[in-house]
């Protein structure tokens, strides 16, 4: 009987994982924000309920040196395995036709897996796609450890206190940034990306320079305002 190869233990293992799932080792907490290298971030999904939502769309893009690559690094569709609320499609336009025959999370767990290897991630809201994806884990009996995150919307809120406004369109269009595809993962996670490299600079001027302190920081916001960050 052939023995299977490492490779194909690892993609079962993550197919259906048990036990602690880490995301890789985050940068070092004293590294200058302009250095940092992170996976930016977005997800569509069937709803906003992260106990029984699904995602339906992941993209991300590897942020290294100051820099974003102009294509994402992946861009899936995947199928919940249930119909999509008329009421999301409205907002994302993902209907079921686009999911159908795509594979569900489990199929994409992998890939999405390996991406998260960077250790930290950068998105906007991002601990709403982290509770989803982290829900998403648990269906495959697992428990996903949390990566090190760094949450634009925060970090915006931290820098403009008298603001109100989280979303993505009105912090990206203070700093001139368009958004082709809106409510996609991937135009979504292009504009975060965007939008985190005009932060840098604010950052730095408040005396933000590294990644502990930008983490520190953004939790001014969410202390400030617990229940408008709660998910």
């Amino acid at each position: 009987m052939t023995r299977p190869s490492i490779a194909g233990r690892l993609w079962r293992a993550l197919r259906r994982p048990t036990g602690i799932i880490r995301c890789g080792t985050a940068p070092a907490l004293h590294t200058p924000l302009s250095d940092i290298r992170a996976l930016v971030f977005d997800t569509e999904t069937t709803g906003l309920n992260v106990r029984s939502d699904r995602i339906i769309s992941a993209a991300g893009y590897h942020l290294a040196a100051g820099q974003i690559p102009a294509e994402p690094d992946f861009d899936l569709m995947i199928d919940p395995g249930r119909p999509i609320p008329v009421a999301s499609t409205a907002f994302h336009g993902i209907v079921d036709g686009m999911v159908a025959g795509r594979g569900g999370f489990a199929a994409h767990w992998p890939e999405i897996y390996r991406h998260l290897d960077a250790g930290l991630i950068i998105g906007h809201q991002i601990y709403f796609d982290i509770a989803l994806l982290s829900r998403e884990v648990r269906r495959l009996g697992g428990k996903l450890q949390p990566p090190v995150a760094l949450d634009t919307a925060l970090l915006y809120a931290a820098l403009h206190p008298g603001h109100r406004h989280r979303d993505l369109t009105p912090c990206c269009a203070e700093f001139g940034i368009s958004i082709p595809a809106r409510h996609t993962a991937r135009g979504d996670a292009a504009a975060t990306g965007a939008l985190f490299l005009k932060l840098v600079p604010l950052l730095q001027g408040h005396g933000i320079h590294t990644l502990g302190e930008a983490l520190a920081f953004e939790r001014a916001a969410l202390l400030h305002h617990p229940r408008r960050w709660r998910w």
